[in-house]
């Protein structure tokens, strides 16, 4: 009997399995997921809100109506994978450009920071040395862009969009220039400063957990250059590149 295709739900879920605890080798998540309820494999890889963080921001830039988010979010979820709400957003667009893919991996990031603020959470994130993670997505590194990538791959090929990873990764450097240069960042102060805004800088943060940081903003800081040092190397060699040039022109009176 022929396999029948997965949803996008499903496909999150078979590759969560295999990069996460317990690691499942393939076979054993494909059949994992083609023989568990929606329920039974939410209850274990929690991917439903990120899913359909995917789903929605997709929507938003291609401009769905209402009824056509509703149906297509149902679809990714729950199936089934030729439904034809795919057919009808493949049809409301002619290219999908990285910047658009990079814009629902914010929305995808900026749902989890929601969804992970709770003191609970945070003093998880405190132990773990994670508070970098509640920053937007210019700041947090490519490393982590590419694991909220796991939720949005199989959203975007449900509608027959392909993602190029060297692709992807330029396009997010080239928005992360431009964030460094649109908000001075020019050094760890000046980082600092930064984050210090709070909402200010980043409104998706809710109010309490904008408080909860506000006394480790230089912790918040350094954990971020930190993971740009050791995860992004790019990223890093962005910010270098701007602290020598902030350098040179203070050494020259400019």
């Amino acid at each position: 009997m022929e396999k029948t295709n997965l949803t996008a739900y499903q496909k999150v879920a078979k590759a969560a399995f295999i990069a996460w605890p317990p690691y499942l080798t393939e076979e054993d998540s494909d059949k994992k997921v083609r023989t568990e309820s929606f329920e039974e494999l939410e209850s274990q890889c929690w991917a439903k809100s990120s899913v359909e963080s995917a789903a929605l921001g997709i929507a938003k830039t291609l401009n769905l109506n209402e009824e056509e988010t509703v149906e297509f979010c149902a679809r990714v979820l729950y199936g089934p994978a030729d439904a034809k709400i795919f057919e009808i957003v493949r049809s409301k667009f002619t290219a999908f450009s990285y910047d658009q893919i990079l814009d629902v991996l914010a929305a995808i990031h900026d749902k989890w920071v929601v969804s992970n603020s709770s003191e609970k959470v945070f003093a998880k994130k405190v132990a773990k040395g994670q508070l970098r993670q509640y920053a937007p997505l210019e700041l947090i590194g490519f490393n982590e862009v590419e694991s909220d990538l796991l939720f949005l791959k199989p959203v975007l090929e449900a509608i027959g969009v392909s993602v190029d990873l060297n692709t992807l990764k330029a396009a997010y450097h080239a928005r992360v220039a431009e964030y460094m240069e649109s908000k001075a960042i020019t050094s760890i102060d000046t980082l600092t400063s930064l984050i210090a805004q709070g909402r200010g800088y980043y409104p998706t943060l809710p109010e309490e957990l904008a408080l909860r940081l506000a006394p480790e903003i230089s912790t918040v800081s350094e954990q971020i250059v930190e993971n740009w040092r050791t995860k992004d190397a790019e990223t890093f060699q962005l910010y270098q590149a701007r602290q020598v040039l902030t350098l040179k022109k203070s050494e020259s009176g400019e």
